[in-house]
């Protein structure tokens, strides 16, 4: 059965090339810069409902799986929403981030790109994944997980720019510049066996950025913050940390947050009981970004086994006063079989404020929703290309794969189209799909098809 889908969809973008790649006009567009508020009435209380039980925005495939989770949600002038999600991996790479626009009420959307991924032989060589993304100053900065081979299991919070909401994020923070080798935006000090640091938010107010990650480690998993100046371009450099603002959550993940203008204060949403028939999406607020109080949660309408959820702001993580709002997260189960099977879901919901906090989810039912599976795409959606491998250690001339990835999850070669630049002409000369030695050495080299890219290395020893 692989091998049947595999053949079409090559066969498909071998004849139809970059009409495969055609999408609808969304325009899309930036809000002013919101202004500093006020601070909020500490006397009240933020309260969230679900209007309704929603829509999925992406569903696994039969027989292959698949999902789309951790959502960052950008609104637009024009009230079509951006989305980047973590999603599954092509060969050698675990995840990587998705890319889509929305128009206003969802009717359409653009074709999905990966706006995100690995480079290879670096510290995010294995996975980029939980994406959280803020515009400011002309750039939209994604902040993601990620951790290398050599560095076990526990991950780091590592950060990427683009001019483009698509991308590609190709500038990644080294240490004290934007280049292409990655280093820690946030670096996990604490035992190595637990999941470390990851799961980034952002939030502008005035001109300091807000940074807020997870932190696990033996007493669970806890959100931290800290603070950069946005002035600076090199803002990464000038972070101040602040430590522990929200505590160990009931078997809970990441934490997304943003700022109420309208009701002078800041909100972070996470979901609590994770992968169960009882979970929920718990509701926290802040006057001063650094320390947070639960003031509520969000549990009827929405799907049983949610987790990994976000909330939509403005490019500069903004809510600002009558914008739509948008909570979404993936659903399904974690038990064998379930892993990785998962549906994304989205629902408009309403703010309000109240005279006292609202904390027992004991009182409302998650609704009767499943996770349906979509059939496999005969036309494929090509989200992006990449080498058959990340790296190529060779010492004769070798024909390699340049294979194409669409969002139903095939891997497939593709046949023409493709161009190779950026690499050491000293090293290596492509011909073809040919790699031709030069000299001994090593050089990164990027393949193009019809505006997709991807990078891999290739070693040569004489």
């Amino acid at each position: 059965m692989n091998i049947f889908w595999l053949v079409l969809k090559s066969a498909a973008a071998f004849i139809l090339g970059a009409a495969l790649l055609i999408s609808p006009e969304i325009t899309g567009g930036d809000f002013p810069q919101s202004e500093r508020t006020g601070q909020g009435d500490a006397g009240k209380y933020l309260h969230i409902s679900a209007d309704n039980e929603g829509f999925d925005t992406w569903q696994p495939v039969k027989g292959r799986g698949g999902y789309r989770y951790g959502p960052s949600m950008i609104l637009n002038s024009d009230g079509s929403l951006d989305v980047w999600s973590a999603a599954n991996g092509p060969g050698d790479i675990i995840d990587i981030v998705g890319y889509k626009r929305w128009s206003p009420g969802f009717e359409k959307s653009t074709k999905e790109v990966v706006a995100l991924k690995p480079t290879p032989e670096s510290l995010d060589e294995r996975w980029t994944c939980d994406p959280g993304v803020i515009k400011f100053g002309g750039w939209y900065y994604i902040g993601y997980t990620t951790t290398a081979d050599s560095r076990g299991t526990d991950n780091d919070v590592c950060v990427a720019r683009s001019r483009n909401p698509e991308g590609p994020f190709t500038e990644k923070w080294t240490g004290n510049s934007w280049g292409i080798e990655p280093q820690p935006l946030v670096e996990y000090t604490d035992n190595p066996d637990c999941f470390g640091a990851g799961e980034p938010s952002f939030v502008l107010l005035g001109d300091t950025l807000y940074i807020y990650y997870s932190w696990n480690n033996d007493r669970g998993t806890t959100t931290r913050v800290a603070t950069a100046d946005a002035k600076d371009e090199n803002w990464p450099a000038t972070l101040q940390f602040h430590g522990e603002c929200i505590p160990p959550k009931n078997g809970g993940d990441s934490s997304d947050v943003k700022y109420i203008d309208e009701f002078g204060r800041f909100v972070a949403v996470f979901t609590e009981k994770r992968f169960s028939d009882e979970s929920y999406v718990a509701v926290w607020e802040s006057f001063d970004g650094l320390s947070f109080r639960p003031s509520g949660f969000v549990k009827a309408n929405t799907a049983k086994k949610l987790h990994n959820c976000g909330i939509s702001g403005r490019a500069d993580g903004h809510i600002g006063k009558g914008d739509p709002v948008y909570l979404s997260y993936a659903y399904g189960g974690a038990g064998d079989g379930d892993w990785g099977n998962w549906a994304t879901r989205i629902h408009k919901v309403t703010l309000s404020l109240a005279d006292s906090p609202d904390l027992d989810t004991s009182a409302e039912q998650n609704a009767e929703i499943t996770v349906n599976r979509k059939n496999i795409s005969l036309i494929p959606e090509i989200i992006t290309v990449k080498a058959e491998k990340q790296v190529y250690t060779i010492s004769k001339n070798r024909k390699i794969w340049i294979m194409a990835i669409d969002n139903d999850g095939f891997c497939f070669p593709l046949f023409a189209g493709m161009t190779f630049d950026g690499y050491d002409e000293s090293v290596v000369r492509i011909s073809g799909t040919t790699l031709r030695l030069v000299n001994s050495g090593t050089t990164r080299v990027t393949v193009h098809w019809h505006g997709l890219s991807g990078d891999f290395v290739v070693h040569v020893e004489k």
